[in-house]
């Protein structure tokens, strides 16, 4: 996938740059977009050199809080991941108290999973 450069493309970053923001060593986040390909899809350059966003580098840092921080195995991070994007992409009624709570306590996770790093 060949990356664009127009005014509006979304600013990219290098695997080094990604240790450099992240503290992930290198060798993870090549061993990590195998292990979680459905969520870890960085784009290439015409080179074949990783790029990546800001929601993939996000998305590292949720694999990484949930393998090294909270100790989930790369099975129990893969369904936490999974459970997380169902909750995300939820819609139920607002006049619903209980679908409110489960928003509320979705962002506090996040919030509170992005602060622990």
């Amino acid at each position: 996938m060949a990356i664009s450069r127009g005014f509006n493309a979304p600013k990219l970053f290098s695997i080094g740059q990604v240790h450099a923001i992240t503290g992930i060593p290198k060798p993870t986040i090549r061993y990590w977009e195998k292990e979680f390909k459905d969520y870890l899809e960085p784009k290439r350059t015409t080179g074949n050199q990783r790029r990546y966003d800001e929601k993939t580098i996000a998305d590292l840092e949720k694999i990484n809080y949930l393998v090294k921080v909270q100790g989930y195995t790369i099975e129990g991070g893969r369904r936490k991941l999974e459970l997380l994007r169902k909750i995300e992409k939820t819609e139920l009624p607002d006049s619903d108290p209980i679908a409110e709570l489960a928003r509320a306590m979705s962002e506090y996770l996040l919030k509170k999973m992005s602060k622990e790093q």
